[in-house]
């Protein structure tokens, strides 16, 4: 299994978008095209129990070792996806004035 933005129709594009919830400042548009991605689907607030997720940046600190551990275990499963993992914790490793979360 390949990451979404390692596939070449993807274009560098992940499986997922990121949305600062915290820029919005009650800005009524795009207050409203949340409620419409809401309302079609697509929007994941991850607020429940079965939908529950965290989100580490690769500028963060701390995302290196966490997915160097998360490869580790991938790769009982799937080896290329593990080296995937990997590939982008070299990634965030390398970074220049990786930080602590906000």
């Amino acid at each position: 299994m390949k990451l979404d933005r390692n596939l070449p129709e993807n274009n560098g594009r992940g499986k997922y978008a990121l949305v600062l919830l915290r820029k919005i400042n009650q800005r009524p548009e795009v207050i409203a095209a949340l409620k419409t991605l809401c309302e079609a689907g697509v929007l994941d607030y991850g607020n429940t129990e079965s939908t529950d997720f965290f989100v580490i940046r690769l500028k963060d600190k701390y995302a290196a070792p966490a997915l160097d551990a998360y490869g580790s275990e991938a790769e009982y499963d799937d080896k290329e996806y593990a080296k995937e993992i990997f590939a982008l914790a070299d990634t965030a490793r390398s970074l220049p004035n990786r930080q602590r979360p906000d």
